[in-house]
């Protein structure tokens, strides 16, 4: 059922607007460092415009409101730094949290009862049909831990780098004197190129790995898994969104017990049985459309919260809300939630339908 889910695409951008956004991206980090080898402070002005834009020009494109409103915010402080000779200041500041952010993002989701980063793309990109190679799933929680490392430490290098830089570091800037300093001209080589290969390289080296560990897995190529993943994004974007409670209104109740023999549990957990994500959205959906009567098509998930797992054996209830274009869904187990969310639907013509 969730295969109308993962096959689903975006509309693509126009070939122009993708060309302009990656260029924008490659930009800062190219502006940045010949602003910091030459000490050009047209670049360094340049570097910052570039950043702005690199971050706001998807939402302008998208037509987001709040990226109307930041757009002259921006531009007003970037004068500021401009006219106050701080705008250098500004190169420090975006590998640092570039990195806290990303390390953020993969871990976090390592917090007991939620599902690590990676595994939840493992989930996506695997066909329904296909089992799970012996090891799969471990092995993605384990490589979501490696990449909430590499970012921890490429970002405490950089902030570290730019408290000791001279001339016009942190440290310098602020007053404080510095045990020992590196050129300005290290920080920006790490900063705006070694940061970025050396994420490259351990992504390419782990696909080579991955490639030889796991021979099964659904793409052929590097290409190949590039672009499955493109495609599953927004998906991926849902598991992290705020579920909106049921509404107000006739909501139906399902009872669920989770199969002992259930074949995931064989790759989730060996030796800790939990049961996955995917598995329990299938469950919701098979729910609705016994309690409807009536097959649905599931077109989206625009939401999904997975709060605590369930594991084999378990009885909970399913409650669902369903609108025309959606189901809105809990599941508890007695009194504690376990998962909350939104599934967006069609229910299927019938043959009169013109």
């Amino acid at each position: 059922m969730l295969i109308d889910i993962w096959k689903r695409r975006e509309s693509w951008w126009p070939a122009t607007l993708r060309i302009v956004a990656i260029s924008l991206a490659v930009a800062y980090p190219v502006l940045a460092h010949g602003a910091s080898m030459v000490g050009s402070a047209t670049l360094t002005l340049a570097s910052v415009v570039a950043l702005a834009a690199a971050i706001l020009f998807r939402p302008l494109t998208d037509g987001r409101r709040w990226a109307r409103i930041a757009l002259p915010l921006a531009a007003l402080a970037i004068l500021g730094l401009w006219r106050l000779d701080a705008a250098a200041l500004v190169l420090f500041v975006p590998p640092v949290l570039l990195n806290a952010f990303l390390a953020w993002l993969f871990g976090h989701t390592l917090a007991r009862g939620s599902t690590p980063l990676i595994e939840r793309v493992v989930r996506l990109l695997q066909p329904p049909s296909l089992p799970f190679e012996p090891g799969v799933i471990d092995y993605a929680r384990r490589l979501t831990q490696l990449w909430t490392g590499l970012f921890l430490f490429l970002g405490t290098t950089n902030l570290v780098l730019a408290a000791l830089a001279t001339p016009g570091g942190l440290f310098e800037t602020t007053g404080i004197r510095a045990p020992v300093t590196v050129r300005l001209e290290t920080w920006s080589l790490f900063a705006n190129a070694l940061n970025y290969l050396i994420v490259a390289a351990v992504f390419l080296a782990e696909f080579a790995y991955r490639r030889r560990r796991f021979p099964g897995r659904p793409y052929r190529n590097l290409l190949d898994f590039l672009r499955r993943t493109a495609a599953i994004a927004p998906a991926l974007a849902a598991t992290f969104g705020k579920p909106a409670p049921l509404a107000a209104g006739p909501v139906i109740e399902a009872a669920f017990t989770v199969p002992v023999e259930h074949p995931a549990f064989a790759g989730h957990f060996p030796g800790r049985p939990v049961f996955p994500a995917v598995a329990l959205l299938d469950a919701v959906i098979e729910a609705a459309g016994s309690a409807l009567g009536s097959p649905i098509a599931v077109t989206g998930l625009s939401r999904a919260k997975f709060i605590s797992p369930l594991k084999p054996g378990d009885r909970a209830t399913i409650r669902l809300e369903c609108r025309t274009d959606r189901i809105a869904f809990e599941v508890s187990r007695g009194a504690e939630r376990v998962a909350e969310g939104i599934l967006q639907l069609r229910f299927p013509e019938s043959p009169g339908d013109g």
